[in-house]
């Protein structure tokens, strides 16, 4: 009988990992945040809004700028864009982490942020994850500058 029970809890366990394999991919996005992130006009750190695009191409990314990004994402990239996501603001200081859906044709993930000075700032990236389907970004906000690194799962 204890035999019996052992390979059934095996077969369970195999069984696990192997629908584990069919889950939905992910977009893991690690959030960093500076001490001084988007000075107002006073010098202090604000929070700073953060908007994600998953995209199939980056041509309509790389062309727009900030402004047309943050106006009218959807008009701007068109078919490109698979989906757009806006993050809840971020702090100084703040350190977090989102797990969203991401579509499987994802080849491009751009990354906007609404700093206050946005003609000064750099506040558009894009990113090209090296394996399609599950991804992990880390997002470095500082002062008015926005960087994007990715490690794959």
């Amino acid at each position: 009988m204890r035999k019996i029970g052992l390979l059934l809890l095996a077969t369970l366990l195999s069984g696990c990992s192997f629908w584990g394999n069919d889950l939905a991919p992910q977009l893991v996005i690690n959030i960093q945040a500076a001490a001084n992130i988007n000075p107002n006009v006073e010098g202090k750190p604000s929070p700073v809004e953060v908007r994600i695009y998953q995209l199939s191409d980056s041509q309509a990314f790389n062309q727009a700028d900030f402004i047309q990004l943050y106006s009218d994402a959807q008009g701007v990239l068109k078919a490109e864009l698979l989906i757009a996501r806006q993050l809840a603001s971020v702090l100084p200081s703040e350190n977090r982490k989102e797990v969203v859906p991401m579509a499987s044709e994802t080849k491009y993930i751009g990354v906007i942020a609404g700093f206050a000075d946005y003609r000064e700032a750099k506040n558009k990236v894009i990113y090209q994850p090296v394996v399609l389907g599950s991804s992990v970004i880390n997002i470095q906000l500082d002062g008015v500058n926005l960087s994007v690194t990715g490690e794959e799962d």
